[in-house]
């Protein structure tokens, strides 16, 4: 049986974090705090070396940090808790998801791999939500925006594009402010929501009966990612609906239970809704000092 974690444990003692000697460890910490003082000053270069065991140790953080949200028990918002345990909970997700950014933003990938770009863009977006850390993303995004997002789509299967929008939705949704900064979030909801019925049609009729089924479930899981994202566009333009974060879990839950195996996606669907949290904390209190009647004004 794999170790469970004791919650109150320092991430360090996880299992998977451990199989790593201490010594090798202090290495690479020491490395990442050097190197991120570089990506934020703008010296950082993309083809910099890095340590041999960077990718693991980052890995492992990850791994360790998702098995610690415990989305199937005080992680799911629907979940009986108390204040004291929420707060002691948040304030545990927010410094795992620091020391896993810490690591995760400094990861080399293949050159080739647009997908691959793009889950791991979405990852780090949710990461450095999650840990308050929104400089470092900034700063990594500045090098890799081109890659990720500025080539030209448009004679790409529409799995792909649609993996592109959700991943640039959700990038523009927890960086913008609204509604002024908001207005390429709208865009691109308003973009799938007009292309999706006929380009999932072709798309679909184009592939073999063993490949449907699959994509199916895939661009399902697609789809969820955006209405996640569309939830929490619509909250921080509107303080609407009240319920966002559930029905974000919600839609994030039924991406997760249809990309199950997913190695390369699966990572950032359980930092996204951590992501959704801390966003939606952000936006309550303005809207509880807004008085009443331009509160009721913005949602409507």
């Amino acid at each position: 049986m794999t170790p469970q974690p004791d919650m109150d444990d320092p991430l360090e003692t996880h299992w998977a974090i451990s199989v790593i000697s201490p010594e090798d460890r202090a290495e690479l910490l020491s490395f990442a705090q050097r190197a991120l003082q570089r990506l934020l000053t703008g010296s950082w270069r993309i083809d910099e070396p890095r340590p041999e065991h960077l990718v693991p140790l980052a890995s492992a953080y990850d791994y360790a940090a998702r098995e610690r949200l415990e989305h199937d028990g005080i992680g799911n918002p629907l979940a009986p808790t108390t204040p004291e345990a929420a707060s002691q909970r948040r304030q545990r997700v927010r410094d795992d998801a620091v020391r896993v950014l810490s690591l995760n933003v400094l990861l080399p990938f293949d050159a080739d791999d647009d997908t691959g770009t793009l889950y791991h863009t979405l990852q780090l977006a949710a990461i450095a939500t999650a840990a308050g850390r929104r400089a470092e993303f900034a700063a990594w995004l500045e090098l890799y925006r081109e890659r990720a997002f500025g080539m030209d789509d448009s004679t790409a299967r529409w799995d792909f594009r649609l993996l592109r929008a959700a991943v640039e939705l959700w990038v523009e949704v927890l960086g913008g402010s609204g509604p002024s900064g908001l207005g390429r979030a709208m865009e691109l909801v308003a973009t799938v929501r007009e292309e999706r019925p006929q380009r999932e049609r072709e798309l679909l009729a184009a592939l073999g009966e063993s490949d449907d089924m699959r994509m199916r479930f895939y661009l399902f899981a697609l789809f969820h990612v955006v209405e996640a994202a569309t939830q929490v566009l619509l909250y921080r333009l509107h303080g609407a609906p009240r319920d966002a974060a559930q029905l974000a879990f919600m839609s994030l839950s039924l991406a997760r239970e249809a990309t199950t195996g997913d190695v390369r996606m699966r990572p950032a669907l359980d930092w996204l809704y951590e992501a959704t949290a801390r966003i939606i904390e952000q936006r309550t209190p303005q809207l509880e000092l807004m008085p009443e009647r331009e509160a009721t004004s913005r949602v409507h």
